[in-house]
């Protein structure tokens, strides 16, 4: 790197872009991006770019999509039929397979933060949200689709 590099927007250090999540009565948008559930491997990527590893689930035909530096996974059997994605935000806790990084996005709720609106999500909504808790800790969010929405 050059001594006058700075003043080449290519070469400056581009500024991590985090992720918002934004869920509202009836659609869950990725930075802006609406996702619906189930979905499938190419709806995520195309929202959150390839993953960084696909791992095989042991003594099962699940594998493993990991984020790891957006603290983002998802399991499933068939890339085309995707129910959840696990946004992981203490990777201490041993979650089976999992993301590098903590998750650092935010996530809405009817334009509250999660912690504040997560109590107020029912059952009519067209996906599921819940907090993963351990040792009283939340340590993760499910973000999926809803088998009681009718």
């Amino acid at each position: 790197m050059g001594i006058f590099d700075f003043r080449d927007l290519s070469k400056r250090k581009k500024k991590d872009i985090g992720i918002v999540i934004e869920c509202d009565s009836n659609t869950i948008r990725i930075n802006g991006a609406e996702l619906e559930f189930p979905t499938n491997y190419s709806t995520l990527e195309g929202i959150l770019g390839k993953p960084d590893r696909i791992e095989a689930v042991r003594n099962s035909k699940n594998k493993v999509y990991l984020w790891d530096n957006l603290g983002i996974y998802c399991s499933t059997a068939t890339p085309d039929n995707m129910l959840m994605v696990l946004l992981v935000e203490d990777n201490r806790y041993g979650l089976g397979h999992q993301p590098l990084k903590n998750f650092q996005g935010k996530v809405l709720i009817d334009g509250e933060q999660l912690s504040e609106a997560i109590q107020k999500v029912d059952g009519d909504r067209p996906y599921m949200i819940r907090s993963v808790i351990k040792d009283q800790n939340q340590v993760a969010i499910a973000l999926g689709w809803n088998p009681d929405f009718k």
